[in-house]
């Protein structure tokens, strides 16, 4: 793939603009405006344009005044070709004199609403089209959106339920979760012409439309027997929480008959005087009473095992899904990449697996994860002498962070002794880096009384005002 970053920022755009729809057509809907106020493809149409003015205007030259109000008048021509594309009423047509119409009360309060909607929503996604092309980071732009997206999709769902029509959610879902998966595949890939780089976009198209495929086929068949094999998934379900119970049946009856046996004990030893047996009509026989017991034994059996179902199932999902993340960390830890040395990206060298596991594990919350927390630093450990001048130079860039160097990593060691000299005046600068060198490039160990000199006079220099 020669430029794989202009197909992330594609899909970028194809997220971002998939995110706001449902934004709006959440609020449409709850306003009673009958969804979005600015159609889909209206408002990718937006985002397209601002992306690509934002790359223009943002690399011309010149006045930065004429640039600007360049800029400006294509922004406010965009901007009103988007709004005159706003659905007012129940049908969509193109109002080119849409502020005449508006304040000359041709439209009712409900169009009026959706024509200011759409103003205002076109111009923040005007702003946020600039925003993403000067923003940079489009990986981590990508990922934030799947997260936001998803969430936002999900709830707007839920209001299509509650209101009880479409408002244009179910035809973007393949869109979304497509873009999503391209753009995010393709940000990891590294812009060359490598032969092994170039066939990583036939795996990557083939993985998303197996992906897709595999969605769309399940909500078809969803939608076609949905309501069986929801019955059936519910059926099985409670088929094996009545197992459980069942297991549970017999030392929970155990339990019942046993308190039952001590509550008839504490009532013959403390309860009064029996009623002679003549004044009832003669001594009652034996059986009627345990089985009076036993009868009491299992309907408090049953009443028990009622009240343990609801909390049983939840109980075992709550376990199913601990049981999840356990095998998940368990997962990508066997297959995730020991050192964070080399680059997070798709090449011709890379393991396939791995950069999938990253890939995956970026879109999963950060409490899911696990693990310890890593350092900035790496140093080799166990070689002593060697790793003492490792932590004593990464002490010294430490002390002059917190006191407000800047941290460059495409700085050596040595062109950043000027700026360690400026922030720990003072301190061994020229001595603690040379030591850092010959252990980094040589491997040559230092005594550890020199290194404990060193780290004395850094100390000293880094606690004077």
């Amino acid at each position: 793939m020669r430029n794989p970053t202009t197909l992330a920022y594609i899909a970028l755009i194809v997220v971002e603009s998939i995110l706001w729809f449902s934004g709006l057509a959440i609020i449409g809907a709850l306003l009673g405006l009958g969804g979005s106020a600015i159609p889909w493809v209206a408002l990718l149409i937006l985002f397209g344009f601002g992306a690509v003015a934002a790359w223009l205007f943002g690399g011309a030259r010149g006045d930065a005044t004429t640039v600007a109000l360049y800029q400006g008048g294509v922004a406010l021509l965009v901007v009103y070709l988007t709004v005159a594309s706003a659905t007012v009423g129940d049908t969509w047509s193109f109002k080119i004199a849409w502020p005449i119409d508006m304040f000359g009360a041709t439209y009712d309060a409900e169009s009026v609403a959706d024509l200011i909607i759409a103003l205002v929503a076109s111009g923040a996604i005007w702003y946020r089209a600039q925003k993403l092309i000067a923003g940079g980071e489009v990986a981590a732009q990508l990922k934030r959106d799947f997260k936001v997206g998803t969430t936002i999709i999900a709830i707007a769902l839920m209001t299509e339920l509650i209101v009880g029509f479409d408002i244009g959610i179910t035809q973007i879902l393949i869109p979304f979760f497509g873009a999503s998966l391209i753009g995010l595949a393709a940000s990891r890939l590294t812009q060359t012409d490598d032969a092994g780089n170039a066939s990583w976009p036939v795996v990557i198209g083939i993985s998303v439309f197996a992906i897709l495929a595999v969605g769309a086929v399940g909500g078809l068949l969803t939608g076609r027997y949905g309501n069986v094999g929801v019955r059936g998934l519910v059926n099985l379900w409670g088929a094996f929480v009545d197992a459980l119970l069942w297991v549970l049946r017999w030392p929970i009856e155990l339990a019942m008959r046993l308190l039952i046996a001590l509550i008839d004990w504490l009532k013959n030893v403390f309860g009064g005087e029996e009623t002679p047996a003549e004044e009832i009509g003669g001594a009652a026989p034996g059986p009627p009473e345990f089985n009076a017991a036993a009868e009491q034994a299992e309907k408090a059996t049953e009443y028990a095992l009622g009240a343990l179902r609801w909390p049983l199932s939840i109980l075992l999902v709550v376990v199913l899904f601990f049981i999840l993340v356990y095998a998940y960390r368990r997962f990508s830890s066997r297959y995730g990449d020991d050192a964070d040395s080399d680059r997070e990206s798709i090449r011709g060298d890379a393991d396939a697996r791995a950069d999938m596991m990253k890939l995956l594990s970026s879109l999963v919350p950060s409490w899911l994860k696990g693990g310890e927390r890593r350092s900035l630093w790496k140093w080799p450990e166990g070689e002593k002498g060697v790793a003492e001048a490792f932590l004593l130079y990464f002490d010294t860039l430490a002390h002059a962070i917190k006191r407000g160097m800047v941290f460059d990593p495409n700085v050596t060691p040595n062109e950043r002794m000027p700026a360690l000299a400026v922030f720990l005046p003072g301190a061994p600068i020229h001595a603690v880096t040379s030591r850092f060198n010959a252990a980094c490039y040589g491997g040559q160990p230092t005594d550890a009384a020199e290194l404990d000199h060193l780290r004395q006079a850094v100390e000293d220099a880094a606690q004077q005002p």
